[in-house]
């Protein structure tokens, strides 16, 4: 709830995208102006750079730093506020080679956003420059002996809440399952009832920007005007690297998967887990031990389902962060490809998850995925993609498959990105008046549940 509130504000202020959102709670207080900041490897779904905040300031690593004196402009921000509310329901009846399920889908999803006063915190890089002059850094500090390069990264701008406020989100959806097997028979249950209130206190950031510093070969520090260039990357196909990447769940065994599908179906339903389990996977991909502080901080259910997690990727829980891990290849392969689910599902509403969750335990995700492929092949690049004349149209193909369950179930997670179904046409068109997003991290997600589900 935390993430999605950030992200929509940030949206609404900033739609240009300079301005970075946080993503979680738990270390809010950590992104503060002069706060020096770790850059991270960027998010496939994302255009943003991604930062993980240090204990450190520009003043500890300076030497005599501690007396720097430097002045922040402030200034107050519109205010704001937002409404929302929402609800599916359905029933499927899904037929399997020899499994037979059925399921009963339904749900509310509603938010509120009290008035959000907020204030812009800006340090003047050029001015802060020339009140450091010519202090040195001190290549002694252990911040500097883990940069890998002569480049800092600190918090130069903060948006912050000027006045506690509170955010009420509820969400409300069970499903009811029972699958029959040739040998066994299996039924479970997957429900949500999630009330959560969420204050945001005086002084919270809500979102942040950065700014580069050089460290020159006198030690000294400067404006990296590298910075200011952006870099043209060529085209790849994106979803062949998603395929790859995701690839390393075929790795488990068939009760490894089970365990790791049902935490994840866990996560689905508690989204705040997520900006927490990318942080931490993504220092496991770096190939060493993430930081598992935040833990202490979580609550009882939210903890035990990251935890479960780390179990299962073999993370000890006693050894320090930072600490090199010692993973074998296939190791390393499951870690990545979690690491790439992770990172899709973050990109996704709450309301969203909830609907993957009853999609999986409907078994229609290889149906979504297929479509989700078409939709992404045939409205690239803002322009619809045209067929050869006569040729046959697999979006009409695969949407005339879907019953009327399936179709209700899947409109309601597409309308999040801009598109719609329509039945009598058997087609896919965008929504007027509404952005549309791409739908690759989705594609992702349910590429990585094929997997884990089969």
């Amino acid at each position: 709830m935390f993430r999605k509130t950030t992200k929509k504000i940030v949206e609404e202020m900033d739609p240009e995208g300079t301005l970075i959102p946080i993503e979680s709670a738990y270390n809010s207080d950590r992104y503060k102006p002069l706060r020096l900041l770790i850059k991270m490897k960027k998010s496939f779904f994302s255009s943003r750079n991604k930062y993980r905040a240090t204990p450190f300031t520009l003043r500890d690593i300076l030497k005599d730093g501690q007396d720097l004196k430097f002045g922040l402009t402030g200034s107050s921000l519109p205010s704001y506020s937002e409404d929302f509310s929402g609800s599916v329901s359905g029933n499927a009846d899904v037929n399997v080679s020899n499994i037979e399920s059925g399921i009963q889908v339904s749900g509310s999803t509603s938010n509120s956003v009290s008035v959000v006063e907020m204030r812009k915190q800006i340090i003047d890089v050029n001015k802060l420059l020339g009140v450091i002059g010519s202090r040195k850094v001190n290549r002694e500090h252990s911040f500097m002996k883990q940069l890998m390069a002569d480049v800092v990264y600190v918090v130069s701008e903060v948006i912050e809440t000027e006045k506690s406020c509170t955010v009420d989100w509820t969400s409300e959806a069970e499903s009811k399952l029972g699958i029959r097997f040739n040998i066994l028979s299996v039924k479970s249950g997957f429900g949500i009832n999630l009330e959560k209130k969420l204050t945001f206190s005086a002084g919270t950031t809500i979102a942040y920007n950065v700014s580069e510093l050089r460290i020159s070969s006198e030690d000294t520090m400067e404006l990296n005007w590298c910075w200011l260039q952006k870099c043209l990357t060529a085209e790849t196909d994106k979803k062949g690297t998603i395929a790859s990447s995701v690839d390393g769940l075929t790795k488990l065994s068939a009760e490894q998967r089970l365990l790791f599908l049902k935490v994840v179906l866990e996560t689905l339903s508690s989204s705040e887990n997520l900006p927490v389990l990318d942080a931490m996977l993504e220092q496991m991909h770096e190939g060493l031990q993430p930081d598992l502080q935040v833990l202490d901080q979580m609550e009882e259910r939210s903890r035990a389902s990251v935890e479960k997690m780390l179990d299962l990727l073999g993370i000890k829980k006693a050894d320090p962060p930072g600490q090199p891990l010692t993973l074998t290849q296939d190791q390393n392969s499951i870690i990545q490809a979690v690491n790439f689910l992770i990172q899709s599902l973050s990109e996704m509403d709450p309301e969203t998850l909830i609907l993957l969750a009853h999609c999986v335990e409907a078994k229609i995700i290889s149906k979504q995925r297929d479509l989700v492929t078409i939709i992404d092949e045939k409205w690239c690049l803002e322009q619809r993609c045209l067929l050869a004349e006569g040729a046959e149209d697999p979006e009409k193909t695969l949407i005339a498959q879907l019953t009327d369950e399936e179709m209700e179930i899947t409109q309601r997670i597409l309308d999040g990105y801009g598109f719609q179904m329509d039945r009598k046409s058997s087609s896919v068109s965008r929504i007027d008046g509404r952005r549309q997003q791409s739908v690759l991290p989705l594609f992702a997600a349910l590429s990585a549940l094929c997997i884990l589900s089969a």
